[in-house]
């Protein structure tokens, strides 16, 4: 390698998704943000249509901080509507201080509708309904579907 180049360590590229990413939602009808969320037992969805992992108290939640949840009238083991500009699904919350305000975190590879029955009988939604399929909604530098960080707003159910 010559002397004196260096590989520029912060492209002003990356920098701008960053910034962008850490930005509070420019909507005020989407205030929170949804991240994924792997659980053991379930890290792959088709881990839904095996027995042995499906025993037990299994339910498809949202992780809600406790503060985000009382803003928008939703109580532990509510249900509750989470909606982005994309679509919306309904799932259980369940209130934790190990979410960050603002963020709300659901497990994805729930919601079957398929040929496995026993995946399809475990109920869920497909946290997928609440992203874009815009080809303009793209994130640029990777050429991938935003999954994290997708603006959305809770709403009490009933």
């Amino acid at each position: 390698m010559r002397r004196g180049l260096r590989p520029h360590r912060h492209p002003d590229e990356i920098i701008g998704e960053l910034r962008a990413l850490s930005a509070r939602p420019a909507d005020p009808a989407y205030p929170l943000r949804v991240i994924g969320l792997r659980e053991l037992k379930s890290h792959n969805s088709w881990m839904h249509n095996a027995e042995p992992l499906m025993r037990g108290d299994r339910e498809h939640a949202a992780r809600i901080n406790p503060k985000d949840a009382a803003v928008a009238g939703i109580s532990d083991g509510d249900r509750c509507r989470v909606t982005s500009a994309h679509g919306a699904i309904e799932v259980t919350a369940r209130l934790t201080e190990d979410m960050t305000e603002g963020t709300v975190a659901i497990p994805h590879g729930w919601g079957h509708d398929g040929g496995w029955q026993r995946a399809n009988a475990a109920g869920g939604a497909n946290v997928n309904d609440l992203m874009s399929t815009d080809l303009a909604d793209v994130e640029r530098l990777a050429g991938m579907s935003n999954l994290n960080g997708v603006p959305i707003r809770l709403d009490p159910v009933g």
